[in-house]
């Protein structure tokens, strides 16, 4: 029954060590459209604006400058009177894109350029904290039970008896 104990212990340090590396190299997942509608709105609270969403975020794609497309969430954020569109990149919480065209014939401007610089440094890093504080707890969860493992692995019999040093009599 020793020899069974002190396998699975072993086993168990084993998979609880691999457990929490695998944690770390385990991608962040993407915001939902309630964290992307906040993140529109602290944007352009950032910038100098409240604003408010009546219609649910929507999936979209953007292309980034070299062409490549993302993840976003499409967030149509109302700012006094006007509608303006933000996309909010799903993996990472920043604002990719703003359409701040306001008034007759989309002429107007609702943002400055200072208010365009607020919002492209904007960032959220609810995402990045969600996953370390993940991956931390799984981390202590593992070590906790790697320690286990190895304290009843090192009190059970030994897998395989110690070599004789000097001949039977």
């Amino acid at each position: 029954m020793r020899v069974v104990v002190r396998t699975v212990s072993w086993v168990l340090v084993f998979v609880a060590a691999g457990a929490a590396v695998a944690s770390w190299f385990t991608p962040k997942g993407d915001l939902d459209r309630i964290d992307a509608t906040e993140i529109a709105i602290d944007a352009l609270a950032a910038a100098g604006f409240e604003g408010t969403v009546d219609e649910p975020p929507e999936r979209g794609v953007h292309r980034t400058a070299g062409g490549d497309p993302v993840d976003v969430w499409i967030v149509f954020v109302t700012v006094g009177d006007e509608a303006i569109e933000t996309q909010v990149l799903a993996s990472k919480g920043q604002l990719v894109y703003v359409d701040d065209r306001i008034g007759e014939d989309d002429t107007g401007r609702l943002l400055s350029d200072e208010g365009f610089t607020e919002i492209g440094a904007y960032r959220d890093t609810r995402l990045l904290d969600a996953w370390v504080v993940r991956n931390a707890a799984g981390t202590v969860a593992a070590v906790a039970i790697a320690v286990v493992g190895w304290v009843l692995a090192r009190r059970s019999d030994p897998l395989w008896p110690a070599p004789l040093t000097e001949a039977p009599s």
